[in-house]
Order: C-alpha cells, then sequence, then structure tokens
C-alpha cells in the first residue's frame, strides 16, 4: 500500500482535517477542507512533514491532535509533530529497539499509550508498550511493558472505553487480547486461533465487535465478538469466538488483498472494506431475536447453518467496484487505494468517506441514505404533527371486492382497456373479464407470462402506474382485513376472502385437491405417507423427511420403495388406464395428473369448462378439452359458444377434428394465430403449425398447471424430467406460487415461499399454506420464525380471536399417525407484554424458554465460567426487585395511572405491604390495561376510580375507559 489518508480525530466543523500519508515517499501531509465541489474535495496543505525514516505503520494520538506516531522499516516507534500553527517546528522522537525487524502496527490509546508491534525475532519481545504521560525530555526509551515473546505482531487496537485492554493479531496464529492492568498479562487475558490476524479494527459504537482481515491474496474478514473470545473454554473447542466469517468479502478472480478495514464510527455494526483492486464496498450488520429450538432432535435442514447466529448481513453497499470488472471497467491507476470515514467535526451527514486517488485526488464517497420515514398510523393514516395527511380510501365491501375495484381500475389503465365489462371481452390484447356477482377477477396475456401477469396484479401494475394514495394505503390493510375475515386453513372460505387473486386461489385449490387426495390414508402406500408432495418430487422418485413419513421407521428406503407405493396409491384410487405417449411409469403419470385436477372424466370435463365459459374464459374451455383428448367435448363447447354468439366462427371446428394437418390448414392456423389475442388459443394452434406439444409446453403465457399437465400427458420420459427440472428451479428462483404445484409442501416449498414473501411481503399466506405440513413433514428454521412473526402480527392487529383459531386449527392438522402432538406449545395470545421488547413479562427461568438476544445458554457442567452470561445491552432498568423489570430485556415495568408506583410492586399505602402480601386485596395483585388508551393500573386502583368516573385518570388522555368494560 503506496498511500493511505485518515480522518483527524480531533475534526471540527470549522477545521475538517485529515491527513495524507504517503508511504513511498515518506512525507505526512496535513491538510484541511477548503470547499467540496461535485463530490470533489479541495484541500489546502498546512503542514508538511517529509525525510521521515521509511515506515510502515501510523496512528493519529487520541490526546494530542499535533502528535503522529509512526512505525519504522527497523521496528523503531518514532514521534511526529504535525502542527499546522507551528509548521516549522520539527520535533522528533524515537524508541530505539534491541533487533531491527519490521514494526507492522502501531497504536495509541487514550490513556496515551503506545503499542507497537514487530516482526518475529528470537529471544526478544514483539509487543512495546510505551507511555507517554512522562514530560518531553524523560522519555524513557524502554517501553512499560513487553509482551509477546518471539511472537510475530500483525496489528494491534486499543479500546477506547477500556484503554488498559488491547487486541492484537499474532501473526498466523491467533487473536489474542491483552489486559495491562493484570500482573500476569504477559500471555493475554483470553486469546482465539485463527489466521485472519491483519488489519484489525474495533466498533467505536460497540466495543465488544472487532473485525480482522486475512493476510495477503487471503480477502477473508472475521467479525469477533471479545465477549464469546473471553469466554470461550478450552474444553469446549467447538464454541466459535467469531460471530460472522466472509469468504471472500470482495471478488477475488485475481488474487485481491485487503488493504483497509476501518469502521464506520456513525452507525453500529457498519464498516468498510477496500481491496487492492480497487474494490470499495461498505458493509451493514444486523442481529435477529429467532432462535432455532435447541432442544429438536431432528436432523438439521438446509438452512440451519444460516440461522446459527443471531447476526447477518443487512445490506451491503457497493461504492466501487474492481478496476477489471465487466460493467464498470476502469483504468487501473484511476481504482481508490485510501479511505478513511469521516465522522468527528464532518459537515456531512451519513456514512461518508474520503476516497484517495493515485494522483492524490479526493473524493467524497457516500451511501445512500435509506428512505424518509413517514408517520403511519394502526389504521394506516399519514399524519404530521397529530394532523391526518392521507387516510385510505372508504371500504365498499369485503376485502376481495374492493382489491378487485382497485387492481381493474389499475390494469385497466396499464393496458389502455375500457372497465367496462362489456368491452373487456374480445377485441384487445390482453383479456381482463369480470364476473358481476362474485367480483372476480382473471388475467390472461397473450404477451406477458402468467407470473409476470401476476406481479402485476400484486404490484398495481407498479411502476408503469401510479396508484393514488388513498388507494394505496386501502391495498395497506389487505393482511389484516383477510384475517379479520376469517383468512385461516379453510380453503373454501380462503379461495372467497382471495378471491381477487386467481393465482392464489388456484394454490388454495392445489391445497384442496391435495388434501382430498390424502383424505383416509389415500396417498399411503408401501410403508411410506407421500402426502402433501408436488409433481417434482412424484416423478423424480425424490423423497425428504424419510422419518417422518415412514409408517414402519427400521423399514429400509430404496427408490423402488417409492415406485410400489405411488402403484399401489394408483390401484388404490382406480385411475383409469394412462392414454397419452408411451412411458415407462404410467402410474406416476396418472398421480401427477390426477395433483394437476387432469385427472376427470367426461362429465367432470363439461363440469369444469362449463364454469370456465361461465366466467368468460371460452376458449380456455375449449382449448383444455382438446388437451386432455375430448375433442368431442370441445367441439360441443365450441358450437355452443358460437351459437350464443360468444366466440366467433374462424373455422376452428374444421382444425379441431383432423387428427393429422396439412400445409394449407398450417398456413390457416399461422394467420388465426397472428390475428387472434387468446393465449390458449395461440397455444392450441401452436401445436397445429408444429406437430410439438413442446411448443405448447413452452409457452409461458399458459397456467402452470395447464403446461405440466400438457407435459405429462405427451411428452416423453426425457423430456419431461427435463423439463420439471428446470421450471421448478425457475418458480423457485422467481417466487411464482404457481410452482407449489411441482414442489408440493416440502422443503423447496419453503426456498419459493421465501423468494415470494421476498417479493410480495405476504407472509400470511405463506405460513397459510404451509400450516399444514410444518412442522409434521418439515423441518426448517425459517417456518417457526415466520409463523412467530405471523402470530405477533395478530397480536398488534388485536385479533386475538382468530390468532386462537388459527393456533387451534394448526394443532389439529399438526398430529402424527400415532396420535402424538408435533407442534410446540404457542404463547398465549392474552399476555401482559413488555413495550420495550413485546415479550411476555412471565419470569423465564427455563433455559428452554428463555431469550437469550446475544449466546444460546450454555452446558453450565461443562462451562468454567460460573457467572451469567452478559447481555447484549446494557439494563434499561434501575430497580433492584426482577418482579419490577421485564425478565426479558429489564426494562422497568410501566406505572400505575393513579399511584405513580411501578406495576407489581406492592400498595405503597400500606404499611409493610411486603410482609402483608397475604392479606392483601387479591385484586391488587392484577395489572389491568386499558386497550383503548394502552395506560396500565393497579386492579383494585382501578376498580376504585372506575366506580365513580369514566374517564382516564391519565392528565390530557381523555380515554372515556371506564365505559368500554
Amino acid at each position: 500500500m503506496e498511500a493511505a489518508i485518515r480522518w483527524s480525530p480531533h475534526s471540527t466543523q470549522n477545521s475538517p482535517r485529515f491527513l495524507i500519508i504517503d508511504v513511498a515517499a515518506n512525507r505526512l501531509r496535513l491538510c484541511q477542507i477548503d470547499r467540496i465541489e461535485k463530490n470533489k474535495v479541495k484541500y489546502k496543505q498546512l503542514c508538511l512533514r517529509d525525510k521521515l525514516p521509511n515506515y510502515t505503520a501510523f496512528d493519529w494520538s487520541k490526546r494530542d491532535e499535533h502528535i503522529i506516531a509512526i512505525g519504522s522499516s527497523s521496528g523503531e516507534a518514532v514521534i511526529v509533530q504535525v502542527d499546522a500553527d507551528h509548521p516549522q517546528t520539527d520535533y522528533i522522537h524515537a524508541f530505539p529497539i534491541k533487533h531491527q525487524r519490521k514494526c507492522n502496527s502501531i497504536a495509541f490509546s487514550s490513556k496515551n499509550f503506545l503499542a507497537t508491534g514487530l516482526d518475529r525475532v528470537r529471544n526478544d519481545v514483539c509487543l512495546n508498550i510505551y507511555d507517554l504521560n512522562t514530560p518531553t525530555l524523560t522519555l524513557s526509551a524502554e517501553p512499560a511493558r513487553k509482551l509477546a515473546s518471539s511472537e510475530a505482531i500483525s496489528s494491534i487496537k486499543f479500546f477506547s472505553s477500556q484503554p488498559d485492554t488491547l487486541v492484537a493479531g499474532v501473526s498466523r496464529q491467533c487473536i489474542r487480547i491483552y489486559d495491562l492492568v493484570v500482573d500476569s498479562a504477559t500471555s493475554g487475558v483470553a486469546q482465539y486461533p485463527t489466521r485472519q490476524v491483519h488489519n484489525i479494527a474495533i466498533d467505536p459504537l460497540d466495543e465488544n465487535y472487532f473485525i480482522s482481515a486475512g493476510s495477503t491474496g487471503d480477502p477473508t474478514v472475521t467479525v469477533w465478538d471479545q465477549r464469546f473470545v473471553k469466554q470461550r473454554s478450552s474444553s469446549d473447542p467447538s464454541n466459535s469466538a467469531s460471530v460472522l466469517e466472509f469468504r471472500p468479502i470482495v471478488d477475488n478472480s485475481q488474487s485481491a488483498t485487503i488493504w483497509s478495514l476501518r469502521y464506520c464510527g456513525t452507525k453500529r455494526a457498519t464498516f468498510g472494506v477496500l481491496a487492492n483492486t480497487g474494490e470499495f464496498k461498505i458493509i451493514e450488520l444486523a442481529q435477529h431475536s429467532h432462535r432455532p429450538e435447541p432442544h429438536s432432535t431432528a436432523a438439521p435442514g438446509p438452512n440451519t447453518q444460516a440461522w446459527a447466529s443471531p447476526h447477518y448481513t443487512k445490506v451491503s453497499h457497493h461504492l466501487r467496484y474492481p478496476w477489471y470488472d465487466e460493467r464498470h471497467r476502469q483504468d487501473e491507476q484511476s481504482r481508490v487505494v485510501a479511505y478513511d470515514f469521516m465522522t468527528t467535526g464532518s459537515q456531512l451527514n451519513g456514512q461518508t468517506a474520503l476516497a484517495l486517488y493515485p494522483n492524490r485526488e479526493i473524493e467524497i464517497v457516500k451511501v445512500a441514505p435509506p428512505a424518509p420515514r413517514i408517520n403511519v398510523s394502526a389504521l394506516e393514516e399519514i399524519f404530521r404533527d397529530r394532523t391526518i395527511i392521507a387516510k385510505p380510501s372508504q371500504r365498499q365491501g369485503t376485502v376481495a371486492k374492493d382489491l378487485t375495484e382497485l387492481q381493474n381500475k389499475t390494469l385497466s389503465e396499464k393496458h389502455e382497456i375500457s372497465p367496462d365489462p362489456k368491452d373487456s371481452l374480445t377485441g384487445r390484447l390482453d383479456k381482463l373479464t369480470i364476473d358481476h356477482p362474485q367480483r372476480n377477477i382473471t388475467l390472461q396475456s397473450a404477451t406477458e407470462s402468467s407470473s409476470q401477469m401476476h406481479e402485476d396484479l400484486l404490484t398495481l401494475a407498479y411502476p408503469e402506474i401510479k396508484t393514488a394514495l388513498p388507494d394505496y394505503l386501502k391495498a395497506l390493510q389487505t393482511h389484516k382485513r383477510r384475517c379479520q375475515e376469517g383468512y385461516n386453513l379453510d380453503c373454501r372460505r380462503n379461495k372467497e376472502i382471495v378471491g381477487n387473486d386467481p393465482w392464489l386461489v388456484d394454490a388454495w385449490t392445489l391445497i384442496e385437491r391435495m388434501d382430498a387426495h390424502a383424505w383416509n390414508d389415500g396417498m399411503v402406500g408401501g410403508g411410506l405417507v407421500l402426502k402433501y408432495l408436488g409433481v417434482a418430487s412424484i416423478w423424480a422418485n425424490k423423497l425428504t423427511m424419510y422419518d417422518q413419513r415412514q409408517i414402519d421407521p427400521d423399514a429400509k428406503t430404496s427408490e423402488s420403495i417409492m415406485v410400489e407405493a405411488i402403484k399401489e396409491i394408483c390401484e388404490h384410487k382406480e385411475f383409469p388406464q394412462f392414454s397419452g405417449i408411451s412411458t415407462q411409469f404410467p402410474e406416476h403419470r396418472q398421480l401427477c395428473l390426477s395433483l394437476c385436477g387432469w385427472n376427470l372424466t367426461k362429465k367432470g370435463l363439461r363440469e369444469r369448462c362449463s364454469t370456465l365459459i361461465d366466467e368468460g374464459q371460452y376458449y380456455k374451455a375449449i382449448v383444455l378439452a382438446v388437451f386432455q383428448g375430448y375433442k368431442d367435448v370441445a367441439l360441443d363447447l365450441l358450437k355452443e359458444t358460437i351459437q350464443q354468439k360468444q366466440v366467433q366462427n374462424i373455422g376452428l371446428a374444421a382444425v379441431i377434428t383432423c387428427d393429422f394437418v396439412d400445409e394449407s390448414q398450417r398456413h390457416m392456423c399461422a394467420w388465426m394465430a397472428d390475428m387472434t389475442d387468446e393465449p390458449y388459443l395461440k397455444g392450441l394452434l401452436a401445436y397445429f403449425i408444429s406437430g410439438d406439444w413442446a411448443s405448447v409446453v413452452d409457452m409461458t403465457q399458459l397456467s402452470l398447471t395447464d403446461r405440466v399437465g400438457v407435459a405429462l400427458k405427451y411428452l416423453s420420459d426425457e423430456k419431461l424430467s427435463h423439463f420439471l427440472r428446470l421450471t421448478t428451479q425457475e418458480t423457485i428462483a422467481y417466487g411464482n406460487i404457481e410452482g407449489l404445484l411441482l414442489t408440493g409442501l416440502t422443503d423447496r416449498a419453503i426456498d419459493l415461499l421465501e423468494h415470494y414473501i421476498a417479493k410480495f411481503g405476504d407472509l400470511q399466506s405463506a405460513v397459510l399454506l404451509l400450516s399444514r405440513a410444518c412442522p409434521l413433514y418439515i423441518e426448517d428454521p425459517r417456518w417457526p420464525f415466520w409463523k412467530d412473526m405471523y402470530l405477533n402480527q395478530m397480536q398488534v392487529w388485536r385479533t386475538f380471536l382468530e390468532r386462537t383459531h388459527y393456533i387451534k386449527e394448526h394443532n389439529l392438522r399438526c398430529v402424527s399417525r400415532e396420535g402424538k402432538s408435533i407442534n410446540k406449545p404457542s404463547a398465549p395470545s392474552l399476555a401482559i407484554r413488555c413495550t420495550s421488547c413485546q415479550q411476555n413479562l412471565a419470569l423465564r427461568k427455563d433455559p428452554k424458554t428463555a431469550r437469550q438476544y446475544l449466546v444460546s445458554v450454555p452446558d453450565r457442567s461443562k462451562s468454567h465460567h460460573p457467572g451469567p452470561l452478559p447481555r447484549p445491552h446494557p439494563p434499561k432498568g434501575t430497580g433492584s426487585s426482577p418482579a419490577l423489570a421485564c425478565p426479558n430485556c429489564n426494562a422497568q415495568m410501566p406505572r400505575c395511572g393513579l399511584c405513580m408506583m411501578w406495576l407489581g410492586s406492592p400498595d405503597p399505602s400500606k404499611v409493610g405491604a411486603a410482609q402483608a402480601l397475604k392479606e392483601e386485596d387479591m385484586e391488587a395483585r392484577l395489572m389491568v390495561f386499558c386497550m383503548s388508551c394502552t395506560h396500565g393500573f393497579h386492579g383494585h386502583h382501578a376498580r376504585d376510580w372506575f366506580a365513580r368516573h369514566a374517564m382516564c385518570p391519565v392528565p390530557d388522555c381523555q380515554c372515556m375507559c371506564g365505559l368500554l368494560n
């Protein structure tokens, strides 16, 4: 690294200063920002110190803004004065050492100690601590402390809040923490073996955490927690002190090396990393409170490790890319060579850094600020200073009806069609048909894929169409209103509630069909339970969680057993003989077609097609009859619709009746395909033109269910396998909810719904869809996390009865074949919760139910540390009694609105109340809260007050609590 830049820790807004460290020229330049023009920094030089000894490390004094320390290549620590008021003063003081070698790192402490880390030499120390608190003339050349004998020190840093404690990286060995107060600190108070021992940086906003990087050619960054390092037991090597590890953290296609690693200083858990390739990125970390169940005995799922730590990467900002990046290619000499964050005294807000270029130009690099916050009430009203400035438009009926009207309005505007149903049936590119009684939207497009149409529906065609703010606020209430209308585990009722979303209706139709298949052990065969499997799993004979799906746990499992199980299921269901392409697995195709809803009799097909015609989907009804092999039904439907003038007579009947299409008929089909806007008609004509069913299967404008049905009926075994494998991967990657037909309710459905939630935020539907199979057949750490989030959301909505109803229904479905409940007990819906952490205020002394946000509860019998584990945050409460503070976050209990004492405390009006609790009124021990204004009271105080008053006793509240009970 030929140059560096450091923001002065003593900067002010009047004198924003920084230091340019020119390592190649052995020069220090103290500069001050003059102005900033289009992110280019115009600066002036205040002081110059050149002709310095060759140095390899530097640091700025925490006490004196004029003192810089450099570590020379010979190992000496050199004090250099850089004073803008006395630029001619050339004060230099050096601390000689016995054996000359390279100084790898140098660091000041807030107590004015100076530490140097040196290369290894035999029979000599490599970590020297100098005390600079003596007068200049009497500075001792001997270190105050000598540590790390014959161990190369690669990097060192002092903790600001613990100036007598430093962390050091021992080259190729370990991270070690020293306490200079402890007499036996020569070997350190704690250490952890690792090779990431370079570029150590400590988070100034939370000094429990620090980071370190790998050596040359190893762009690995590890995040450490010093509390873990100190608590690590030598007898428990599995206990890792690292919080996160990024391997590699930057692009390593051309052997990158980390040049600079620094914490932001203005935002907690945010650090920047710069590589020699010019790649510069800022990473923000965060923590979650979810914990996988520690007492689970099942084999870990594919994503268990991702949830093992509460820390995760919240966002990563790519500020500069490698100079060789294809999309951002630049000259190698124009890459960023150094940076530092602007913290104290910066005139700019947010995460801002100074970026240094080889020509010594400096640029301001900023992280894009987050979107501005707006105040939204529980009623989805936007307000400013208690004044409502926008509120949702008025409800007209059920949530499905309101969303149907809103989506109809938005999509009509996008496709430039009339919202009138009569004008929406024919003569346009996109077809939008609306059935008046149910107000049900069905979208089909000849140009856009089915998944894209679904995305337009859920996003209200954003950003092409800008929805009015009142209408958008109304759409934000969708999930709450669905919950209030009974959106739960009843498939038929759910289809009515989500009637505005045909794709979601199809998903619940699939679940209903799976339930029908599984009724009375209908999906049990060969000692296996194939309940809720998807088409892809059945065709590939792939079964996960064998232990949950085996009736006999001692039986052997193999692919042949599943084949026999499918044959037994098909025999039990008495499916008709498969009619279609020649195949080695006719039973597999029969079962899969039944899951698609295609294994229908002629009578059942007529009923389904009649329903489609009633909905205005005429060509879809006719074409599906042809796809399923019932041409006579298709011809009858075509005659009826032509007679009723619902479709035009374009000679389609002549084409349908033909077994083979000649050249002239192909030309006619091509002409009709160009003229029509109906996707299903285009699909049928595409088959007649090409003579290959693969052309229909590849039409993404068609429903995935119908594409899979055509593939199962007409594609060869090899082509079918390829299609199902590729389509399953695609639907998972894009979060297409139609893919549930392929994945079933398996672990792959978790992956699909994860992307679905990320795109559309519909956690509610994901939880309800998975509730039939989780945790009965799926054990994944994401499921309990999603379920807890949804239950907590219902708490916020105050839908307590709906929450209890969901828990009851879920428990009824999570019962094994032996009648054993698989579900774990849920937290009670009605409970007194902490206003700070929203957890139950009941004391949690059981390690299995205790909330540990920092570390998991260790086994005390194996630990050498009998003391309690540290909490991630300092206690918020000041009371000593555990009854007066939250047992989870230690926040104080709320006060009684009448006596102003902490709730949970004895009645202060009684003498010796703590000893007289046995004789106290039982109601005095209760804590009561108003569900409207949320103020709390002792039970007997509330009883006495509201016996005479109706208004809340809290001043300026004006809530009529007494009239609400």
